[in-house]
């Protein structure tokens, strides 16, 4: 640990002991209460990159383990522990453990059981598996997952909304709640068997609840972020609205503290309406502290002449305390042994080669040839005449050599199939037109500029491939997309043809839901991901000539 690192980090365990209560016989001393929390850690369970085979040091449960160990010695009784969902999806340790053929212990759970979690909460990727997988999975969680506004109608046992801990004598509540975007991103694992509620309602009737239970300080944990700029979140009909979470602090009356997850954010310290929120950097980045300094209030008689004990929140305040340069936990490096053992062998698995190195930094502004590799495997392997995908990150390359699983699956990190479905050529334009919104054009002639869009995330810019197109910038919004052709011949705005999405895309989020009542032709249940990786050995060499075909671009070129 850097020494600036550790003078900071003792400075928040020094303030954690010196305000820690002391009784004396005049009055009762003011309690303080800390809410330590992770969020969105994705299967990062310990300091490795899977993608480059090598240990990485800023970031794991095996080091936020020993921050919790540091809290709970600064703060004896008077600490609780929770994570904000999204921690059974996300990198290969996590997709090794959800294969059939790992016998093992789940690798995140039994860390975060070590770790002595107090609660969690569902995040959307807990659902990626299927219900069945992720009931098999929590059944070993020693700690509650909570889930407010989830309701299950497949007539198996649902998840509770809160759970209650004593505290240094203060009764405190916590409430979980999660995005209700999971039933459109997991519709297939999802419908017919739960039904997540809007988060604003849900939480007025779940933290009335828990004050009726006797709660006298009330957290929310939430796999929901902040609430975006007007018009910046997506929106679907029938769907409730996807981050609220400054929603719930300006409307949701008895909240002290939130915990927000989902966004990967961080933010140490915010105050809405009172209520302080705290976000944690995804990954196992940081731990997000939330301090609750209470009062007890005069003793109020209660039932059978009895005392009853009431407490006042005097004072809030958040802190972030990085994970990078902490000591890993050798208890939760050995528990996690086995699956990271097996992930390498995964990752570092060869099933090719190339002669030329491929690379993705320009894949958004010109078509490429890893792009093109991608939605060509995945036309053909659905029969489709199209396939959209996203151009998920620019920092990919693949050097002239072996061809690695591990490459391929930062190049396709998500667990995606593919859905086949029929549009229309006035559909397929306007999805393209949507794509198109990635570029914020400012100027016109010589001055003209073109950079991305901050309001449209990278991975919501999609690439068409089997069919040919341009993007004019000279043109606005909405009406960018010319020469839209499919097997030579022009897209008329009644042409019909079968385009192949991802599950993900097909749902209609980031903006596409032109598409969510398009007719589905077909389910393809084979990962994206594993059909690149069986293209590959199949044909033992990756050459660009047998996927790639130039046939968009951008004018003028950005």
């Amino acid at each position: 640990m850097n020494s600036r690192r550790a003078v900071a980090w003792a400075g928040i365990i020094v303030a954690l002991l010196v305000l820690a209560p002391r009784a004396s016989a005049a009055q009762v001393a003011p309690v303080e209460i800390i809410i330590a929390a992770t969020t969105d850690i994705h299967g990062r369970v310990r300091g490795w990159d899977y993608f480059a085979d090598t240990a990485e040091g800023g970031r794991g449960l095996s080091r936020v383990s020993t921050i919790f160990d540091s809290l709970r010695t600064a703060a004896p009784g008077r600490a609780i522990f929770v994570d904000a969902g999204d921690f059974l999806q996300g990198n290969p340790l996590t997709y090794v453990a959800s294969r059939t053929g790992f016998a093992g212990p789940n690798p995140v759970i039994a860390a975060m059981n070590a770790m002595k979690y107090d609660a969690g909460v569902l995040g959307n990727h807990e659902f990626n598996y299927g219900l069945p997988y992720l009931d098999r999975t929590l059944a070993a969680a020693t700690f509650p997952l909570l889930a407010a506004n989830v309701r299950r109608i497949d007539g198996k046992r649902g998840w509770p909304p809160a759970a209650f801990f004593d505290r240094g004598g203060v009764r405190v509540a916590i409430i979980g709640v999660t995005t209700p975007w999971a039933m459109v991103w997991d519709k297939l694992n999802l419908d017919k068997k739960l039904e997540i509620d809007d988060i604003v309602a849900s939480l007025q009737r779940a933290v009335k609840d828990a004050r009726a239970a006797g709660a006298q300080v009330v957290v929310v944990v939430a796999h929901a972020g902040f609430d975006p700029p007007a018009g910046a979140d997506a929106t679907l009909p029938g769907v409730a609205t996807e981050n609220p979470m400054s929603t719930v602090a300006n409307e949701v009356p008895g909240i002290d503290a939130i915990v927000v997850g989902h966004t990967h954010g961080q933010v140490a310290e915010a105050t809405i309406n009172g209520v302080l929120m705290v976000q944690p950097r995804n990954w196992a980045t940081s731990v997000a502290v939330a301090t609750l300094r209470l009062e007890r209030n005069p003793p109020v008689a209660g039932p059978a002449g009895r005392d009853a004990t009431t407490w006042t929140v005097m004072a809030k305040r958040g802190t972030i305390i990085p994970s990078a340069g902490h000591a890993e936990s050798q208890t939760i490096l050995d528990l996690s042994a086995a699956a990271h053992a097996a992930a390498r062998t995964y990752t570092t698995t060869t099933i090719g080669r190339t002669a030329v190195a491929w690379r993705s930094d320009s894949s958004r502004t010109r078509d490429t040839p890893i792009i093109d590799f991608i939605g060509d495997v995945m036309r053909r392997s659905s029969g489709a005449d199209v396939a959209s995908t996203a151009v998920f990150s620019t920092h990919i390359r693949i050097p002239p050599g072996p061809v690695t699983v591990a490459q391929i699956a930062q190049l396709y990190p998500y667990d995606n199939f593919i859905r086949v479905v029929r549009m229309s050529g006035t559909m397929l334009k306007a999805y393209m037109e949507q794509s198109a919104r990635y570029f914020k054009v400012t100027g016109t002639g010589d001055a003209m500029r073109v950079a991305p869009d901050p309001a449209v995330i990278g991975f919501n810019y999609e690439v068409l491939s089997g069919a040919e197109y341009t993007i004019d910038l000279t043109r606005a919004v909405g009406d960018r997309i010319s020469g839209l052709r499919v097997n030579g011949k022009a897209l008329a705005p009644t042409d019909s043809i079968n385009v192949a999405l991802t599950n993900y895309r097909a749902s209609g989020t980031g903006g596409y839901g032109m598409v969510v009542d398009a007719p589905v032709v077909r389910d393809n249940q084979a990962e994206i991901r594993q059909l690149l990786i069986d293209e590959i050995s199949k044909r033992k060499e990756l050459k660009p000539a047998d996927f790639f075909t130039e046939s968009w671009r951008i004018t003028p070129p950005a």
